[in-house]
C-alpha cells in the first residue's frame, strides 16, 4: 500500500466516522419531532453554513481557494450537489420512517452504481467474481427491503434511488475534477444545498420554522456530516479510485445498525442480519480485487 493510499482510507475512515454521526443525530431529531426531510435538510445545512463562513471569508488565501473552485469545477459542483440534494429528501424522507439499521444498509447500494456507471461509461467490464457479488447483493437487498415492521418497499426504493443520486455524484467528482479542493467544494457545496432545500420547500409548500433546539441539533449534525464528514471524502477522490472510496465506508452500516439495534431500541431481526450480511459480502466482492478496462 502506498503513502497516497494510506491518506486516502484514513480520509475514508474519518469520513466513515463523521457519516454515522450525522445520521444517528437526524435520525433522532426525526424520532422527537414532525419535521419534514426537506426542513431539517435545509436548517441543517444553513446553520453549518452560517458557522463555518467567517472561516472562509477572513482568510484571502482561501476566499482564492473558493474562486478557483467556481471557476473550474463550478459546472461538477451544480449539477452534482443537485442530485445529491435530490437523494438527500429521498434519503431523510425514508430515514424518518424507517429504521436506522435497514437505512443504513441499502444506502450502501451506492458501491453497485459506482461500478455500473464504470462498465457503462468507462469501458469497464464486468467479472465472474464482480457478478456473483452484484447477485448477492440483490438478494441481501430484497430480504432487507421485506422486513415487516422496520421499513416499507416506498422507503427502501428511496433510499436505493437517493443511493444511485449519490454515486452521480462521486462519478462526476472522479471523471472531471482532476485534483478537488476538498475543503472549499464542501463550502460551495454548503450553500447550493441551501438554496436547493429553500426553494424546493416554498414550492412544495412546507416551509416552516421549527424551535430553536431542533435548529441548533440540525446544524450540529450537518457540521459533522456535510463540513467536516464532505471534505475528507472529497479529498479521498485525490487518492484512491471511486470504488475503494465506498468500499472502505462499508463497516459505517455495520455500526449504525447496532446503535439502532443497542441505542435506538430496534429489533434484533435474523433476516436483517442475514440481509445485511449477504450485501456487504456482496459489496466486498464487486469492488476488493483489480479491475480491468477495455482498449
Amino acid at each position: 500500500m502506498t503513502g497516497n493510499e494510506k491518506k486516502g482510507y484514513f480520509f475514508v475512515f474519518l469520513t466513515g466516522v463523521f457519516f454515522a454521526f450525522e445520521v444517528i443525530g437526524f435520525k433522532e431529531v426525526f424520532r422527537r419531532t414532525n419535521l419534514s426531510p426537506e426542513m431539517a435538510a435545509f436548517f441543517g445545512v444553513g446553520f453549518a453554513f452560517l458557522v463555518v463562513t467567517p472561516f472562509f471569508i477572513s482568510s484571502k488565501k482561501r476566499r482564492e481557494k473558493i474562486t478557483i473552485t467556481i471557476k473550474r469545477d463550478g459546472l461538477i459542483l451544480l449539477l452534482g450537489t443537485f442530485s445529491n440534494a435530490m437523494g438527500i429528501v429521498l434519503y431523510y424522507y425514508a430515514l424518518k420512517q424507517t429504521d436506522l439499521g435497514p437505512a443504513a444498509i441499502l444506502i450502501k447500494t451506492t458501491v453497485l452504481y459506482n461500478v455500473i456507471l464504470g462498465v457503462v461509461f468507462l469501458g469497464e467490464r464486468f467479472k465472474d467474481r464482480e457478478v456473483f457479488g452484484m447477485i448477492l447483493s440483490i438478494i441481501g437487498i430484497y430480504m432487507i427491503s421485506t422486513l415487516e415492521g422496520q421499513i416499507s418497499l416506498v422507503s427502501a426504493f428511496c433510499i436505493l434511488l437517493s443511493a444511485f443520486l449519490f454515486a452521480i455524484q462521486s462519478y462526476m467528482i472522479k471523471k472531471y475534477i482532476p485534483e478537488i479542493l476538498g475543503l472549499e467544494y464542501a463550502y460551495l457545496r454548503l450553500l447550493l444545498l441551501c438554496v436547493f432545500f429553500f426553494l424546493y420547500s416554498l414550492w412544495i409548500g412546507s416551509f416552516l420554522i421549527p424551535d430553536l433546539t431542533a435548529i441548533v441539533s440540525l446544524g450540529f449534525f450537518s457540521l459533522l456530516g456535510y463540513f467536516l464528514g464532505r471534505p475528507f471524502y472529497f479529498e479521498a477522490h485525490n487518492y484512491l479510485p471511486i470504488s475503494k472510496l465506498n468500499a472502505t465506508l462499508l463497516i459505517e452500516p455495520i455500526f449504525l445498525m447496532f446503535v439502532g439495534i443497542f441505542f435506538l431500541n430496534e429489533p434484533f431481526d435474523t433476516q436483517k442480519i442475514f440481509g445485511a450480511s449477504i450485501i456487504l459480502l456482496g459489496l466486498y466482492l464487486i469492488v476488493f480485487h483489480k479491475r480491468k478496462v477495455k482498449v
